[in-house]
């Protein structure tokens, strides 16, 4: 996961804010421990439903990588995404089988005790190399040990060849998660929501994705991925 730009511009900053005030009473009243998110634009909405158009040419405008991703990629949907304190930890894994990019904008700052827990390699080229590894394990749905364990199998060395790190970066920065990264939402370990802006590229449009305006547990927003997850949950007693 990369910073792409340290901070956005007052214009940006101010509608994102406006515009999350419009769904800050869904997340202020709901009491649920999963990381949670709420749409406000999809590509496969009505207009009457997308009322936040404008914000799509401020993006473009905002930094070059953003621009390149719009002209390059489908954008399917902009969410706010909200992990509350204390959230149940996620499972590892790799977002719509590889086919999503995702841009968010924190509007807290993040840290090891609240930023998306990912892999990392030391070696960069070892992402797009071990690609279809990481799409195995996704399908796993493994805890962090599990796949420290695999990863040992298949013969990596913890913190030799690997190891995990989560997102760190001022609110009201920029940051890349590319379609390849193995990652998780962790438990957010601070006294507020973790709000992000979240805007979901689409690769090659490979995949079915929802369209729901509210998901209340981002882990099965995957149809395929609902029942296994639940059950894993259950039995690793994770909660």
């Amino acid at each position: 996961m990369n910073v792409i730009q340290p901070y956005i511009s007052a214009s940006l900053k101010q509608t994102l804010n406006e515009i999350y005030q419009t769904l800050a009473p869904h997340f202020e009243s709901s009491n649920t421990n999963l990381i949670n998110h709420k749409l406000f634009y999809c590509n496969k909405w009505d207009e009457s439903r997308n009322k936040h158009t404008y914000l799509l040419e401020m993006l473009r405008n905002e930094c070059d990588r953003l621009r390149i991703l719009m002209e390059e990629n489908t954008l399917l949907q902009i969410n706010y995404i909200c992990a509350p304190p204390d959230c149940t930890d996620q499972l590892f894994h790799i977002d719509y089988l590889g086919d999503s990019i995702s841009i968010f904008i924190p509007l807290v700052d993040l840290s090891d005790l609240n930023g998306t827990e990912y892999m990392y390699f030391y070696d960069e080229k070892n992402y797009l190399l071990f690609f279809d590894l990481m799409l195995e394990m996704s399908d796993k749905y493994f805890t962090k040990n599990e796949a420290i364990e695999y990863m040992t199998s298949k013969g990596f060395i913890y913190e030799t060849d690997y190891c995990f790190k989560c997102a760190n970066s001022c609110a009201y920065s920029i940051i890349e998660m590319p379609y390849y990264v193995y990652h998780r939402g962790q438990k957010n370990k601070t006294n507020h929501k973790r709000i992000m802006l979240n805007i979901l590229f689409s690769r090659n449009n490979a995949y079915e994705y929802p369209i729901d305006e509210v998901i209340e547990d981002s882990e099965v927003d995957e149809e395929q991925r609902y029942n296994t997850i639940l059950e894993k949950r259950k039995d690793k007693n994770i909660d």
